[in-house]
């Protein structure tokens, strides 16, 4: 195990509880990855579109041990009391040394259009900044993905430019990404 790894922890919001992936989350992780536009947007969707079902057990399942090998933290959204799997939240493209990570996310069909996302988002960025002393999380969605970018505003993140160029797409051409970014200063609130 690494020096350096996100504690195992639940964050619970007003709404939601953020919790490890587990063997129980299977079904509804495979319906979320046969969802047409899943596959089509989320920046994973098309390894996982298509995908059986002993394949999103072994993901839900394995979220564990990536975790204690320092690669991030992936983690289940549901309702605050308990409830059908509302999608997933992660952080990602961690560097323990200088202390940052990108969030990702994607909501289950049944609960798009609720704001679960952009609530799970600023809850983890929240949780790492002030808990688990990161010094920023930067947030990366396709230009033209604007629910995702409903998100990072929602989240309150801070958009900060396009990287042109920067991601392969599935036609075989290259996408833009806005980039946005949350920091431990972006908490403190505001001076009178």
């Amino acid at each position: 195990m690494p020096d350096e790894v996100f504690p195992r922890t639940d964050i619970v919001t007003t709404r939601l509880r953020l919790r490890a992936f587990g063997a129980r989350d299977a079904a509804d992780v495979h319906e979320a990855w046969q969802d047409e536009l899943f596959g089509r947007t989320a920046s994973v969707g098309y390894l996982f579109a298509g995908a059986d079902l002993e394949t999103a057990a072994g993901w839900c399942t394995g979220a564990e041990k990536r975790r204690q090998d320092g690669l991030g933290v992936e983690l289940a959204i549901e309702p605050r009391d308990g409830g059908r799997l509302l999608g997933h939240v992660a952080l990602f493209g961690v560097n323990w040394s200088i202390r940052i990570a990108e969030v990702h996310y994607w909501t289950a069909p049944w609960a798009r259009g609720n704001g679960y996302a952009g609530e799970a988002a600023r809850a983890v960025a929240e949780w790492a900044l002030r808990d688990v002393a990161f010094e920023r999380i930067s947030l990366r969605a396709a230009v033209d993905n604007i629910a995702s970018r409903r998100v990072a505003d929602a989240a309150g993140f801070h958009f900060e430019g396009v990287q042109r160029s920067v991601f392969p797409a599935r036609d075989g051409g290259r996408l833009d990404l806005a980039v946005y970014s949350l920091i431990r200063p972006d908490l403190e609130p505001s001076p009178a």
